[in-house]
């Protein structure tokens, strides 16, 4: 079914129409966009940005190699000076010096002082000084990088691993369930769900449009179980007569954001994801991922919340 020319093509919100090539998915499966900045010649990054919002992981790795770098630096320097100039050391070997001179700079740039080693002569003893400061501004800044990536406020809602068409009604739908992993509250919860396939013009260009989904429900009140987020497929549905060969040929993408109120944050936080087309299941339903145990209380399975099982679609 081609539907261009019967649904509003003005509705980009803010990725773009018109590109040179084919593209890949807009949204990453970890809700970061798949944009890749060149900044302009000259201009600073945010590098704080960076620190603030790059993974655990990379940011822990980056605090260990300045770390080791900043000692192997001044144990480099202690080396230059002289390690008889550090009261308690004497020469040896070459990596003993430098294993010495960087176990000094270790001791004097965390400030720690166990007392057996000391900078003795002027030269040692200003860079023990510098050494020390610097330290202390290593310490002030990652421990307010820490604090501010702490108290940054974010969401922690899974999605189901695919989207499904299963049978709702007399009709079909697109559905895919969400959950929030952690157990703090989060209230007026909102879901925008949006269509985006790519073809090309007369011209030979690459354009991709956007249509927004109709959802049974795009808002609830509270969010303590899950939410299988329906979007009717009827006839004013821009997925209308659409199969799943059409829309893998057409590198069909369902863009999704989520948002709600954390009561813990007192902030608004939000979440995005995406599913391709071809993470798109035909022909099953979701199974409950929640129960009432026998003293009346509701449990919620999360590890549920992909289970599906086979549903016969209508047309």
């Amino acid at each position: 079914m081609d539907i261009k020319g019967i649904f509003n093509f003005n509705n980009d919100p803010g990725f773009g129409q018109k590109f040179s090539s084919k593209t890949k998915r807009v949204i990453n499966k970890d809700g970061s966009f798949n944009v890749k900045r060149v900044p302009p010649k000259g201009k600073t990054r945010n590098y704080y940005h960076r620190l603030i919002s790059m993974s655990w992981s990379r940011f822990l790795l980056l605090n260990l190699l300045i770390y080791i770098l900043v000692n192997v630096f001044f144990a480099l320097i202690y080396m230059l000076i002289g390690v008889e100039k550090i009261s308690g050391l004497t020469r040896g070997s070459l990596i003993d010096d430098f294993a010495n001179s960087f176990f000094f700079s270790v001791q004097t740039l965390t400030t720690v002082g166990y007392g057996v080693l000391s900078p003795t002569g002027f030269m040692a003893g200003m860079v023990a000084s510098l050494e020390a400061l610097s330290g202390l501004l290593l310490v002030a800044l990652a421990t307010g990088l820490l604090y501010g990536r702490f108290s940054k406020p974010s969401a922690k809602i899974i999605f189901s691993d695919n989207a499904i068409i299963a049978p709702y009604n007399d009709i079909n739908a697109l559905e895919f369930r969400i959950a929030n992993l952690r157990s703090n509250t989060l209230i007026d919860m909102e879901a925008s769900v949006m269509f985006t396939r790519n073809y090309k013009n007369e011209k030979g260009e690459w354009v991709r449009n956007y249509y927004t989904l109709e959802l049974e429900r795009n808002h609830i009140h509270f969010f303590p179980l899950t939410w299988t987020v329906v979007h009717p497929i009827s006839e004013s549905s821009p997925l209308f007569g659409l199969d799943r060969k059409e829309l893998l040929a057409q590198n069909a993408e369902i863009l999704i954001l989520i948002k709600g109120f954390d009561d813990t944050f007192a902030q608004q936080v939000h979440s995005r994801y995406s599913y391709l087309a071809g993470e798109v299941i035909w022909g099953r339903k979701y199974e409950k991922a929640f129960t009432a145990n026998v003293q009346g209380d509701l449990v919620v399975e999360l590890g549920k919340i992909n289970d599906t099982i086979e549903a016969e679609l209508n047309g």
